[in-house]
């Protein structure tokens, strides 16, 4: 089983582990943008072939998700997008397999506060953490955005030209201004602590009850998946408020207008 490759226990050392590289790993992602603005690229090219056979409105529709596409990657921030999505489809795909697992059905917790959510409730909150990742990580990505922006036109820089880069210092201030300062990002510091702490509850519930609900199943890892998620959001964001090294100049290909506010 695809679950029994973690040892039991090994979960909270390796999640401080992600702590110690993720500032490797941000370069990492950084890295694989390239590969990311390749579904853009492609789409390019397609709008290229249905102009030359006269294609109006699939050419028109090629053209729009490849702008989508590579104005994506080249904002701030899209490495964590991609990194949050990808954590948090890989939990709920094990919260959804846990579901129908036989571990799960045989899982019964004794701990009185245990005993009273159950192993069913306890994965339907989980899908609702991993969801809410889901929707904060584009969310977040679009408030430092717009920050930029802002900052850009109090500035009276607006960049207007076609290719040209976003300054490494406007980058960093609109990271931790939206980080400092937005109430929504102070709703989800308590929420992902609610996360940690719901994540942890479940484990050591699964633990107590080894025998039968299965700590390196389907259920095990949906646990160790929101463990890993908030140490790797808690990291990220040390790296980009702490480390200079973290951030960088964004180069955009085009006019910062014709990026929308967002």
């Amino acid at each position: 089983h695809f679950g029994s490759r973690i040892p039991v226990g090994l979960s909270a050392g390796a999640c401080l582990s992600a702590y110690t590289l993720l500032a490797a790993m941000i370069y990492i992602f950084n890295g694989a943008k390239s590969l990311c603005a390749l579904p853009g690229q492609a789409c390019s090219e397609c709008g290229k072939c249905c102009a030359s056979v006269n294609c109006g409105p699939i050419k028109d529709c090629c053209d729009s998700s490849s702008k989508s596409c590579t104005q994506f990657t080249e904002k701030p921030l899209s490495s964590f997008v991609i990194l949050a999505w990808i954590c948090s489809l890989v939990e709920l795909w094990f919260c959804y397999s846990a579901m129908s697992e036989p571990a799960t059905k045989s899982c019964v917790f004794t701990d009185s506060t245990g005993a009273s959510v159950g192993i069913e409730n306890w994965i339907y909150v989980q899908m609702g953490f991993a969801i809410l990742n889901m929707i904060f990580a584009p969310w977040f990505q679009h408030q430092v955005w717009e920050q930029i922006h802002r900052d850009l036109v109090d500035k009276q820089s607006v960049l207007s030209g076609p290719s040209t880069s976003v300054p490494k210092e406007v980058v960093s201030g609109a990271f931790k201004q939206v980080l400092l300062y937005d109430i929504g990002v102070l709703f989800y510091f308590f929420a992902l602590i609610g996360s940690f702490v719901w994540s942890w509850m479940g484990g050591s519930w699964i633990l107590e009850q080894n025998s039968t609900c299965n700590s390196t199943g389907d259920a095990g890892w949906a646990y160790y998946m929101g463990l890993c998620f908030w140490w790797v959001a808690a990291a990220y964001s040390f790296c980009w408020y702490c480390c200079p090294c973290c951030t960088s100049s964004v180069q955009i290909s085009a006019p910062i207008q014709s990026y929308g506010p967002a």
